[in-house]
């Protein structure tokens, strides 16, 4: 019999924009390996210590491996979470 492996397929990358919908952006700089665990939403493993940098919000020390995501919103008028806008 043939089988189909339904594991989640990652691609792994270093130095990189954590946001790429974001029109400022939000870098990764001197983590050991970031991982793109779902383009669509924009998740991120970042392994190591590292620091996130942005043109329009704080930069941000990581101490340790994180996870990283786009915010979600309520939009009531459509009544859907959508992601945030800069």
């Amino acid at each position: 019999m043939n089988f189909k492996s339904n594991t989640m397929q990652t691609e792994t990358i270093s130095g990189v924009n954590v946001a790429p919908s974001s029109t400022s952006g939000h870098f990764v700089h001197g983590a050991k390996k970031v991982v793109n665990l779902d383009v669509v939403n924009e998740v991120f493993l970042v392994e190591g210590e590292s620091e996130l940098v942005t043109k329009n919000h704080t930069t941000l020390q990581q101490p340790k491996t994180c996870l990283i995501t786009t915010q979600v919103v309520f939009n009531p008028f459509s009544q859907l979470y959508e992601k945030s806008r800069d």
